[in-house]
């Protein structure tokens, strides 16, 4: 019996694990560094979360099959 493959337009793929992982602790590191932190960590914590957020609308326009460059 052969398989049958999934649609391609029903489901966005998952990103993956590791990724969704270091996303975490990216964005735990952040929280605790705008939390406790002085100015300068709070700075630091501001620029760690645009950096992330930027690097996963990144991943998931690349996942939708656009050109890097486009």
């Amino acid at each position: 019996m052969a398989a049958i493959p999934p649609s391609r337009g029903s489901a966005r793929p998952s990103l993956p694990a590791a990724t969704l992982l270091l996303t975490a602790v990216y964005v735990a590191g952040a929280a605790v560094a705008l939390l406790l932190g002085g100015p300068v960590q709070r700075l630091v914590g501001v620029v760690v979360l645009a950096v992330t957020a930027a690097r996963l609308a990144a991943l998931r326009g690349a996942r939708r099959g656009a050109a890097p460059w486009s």
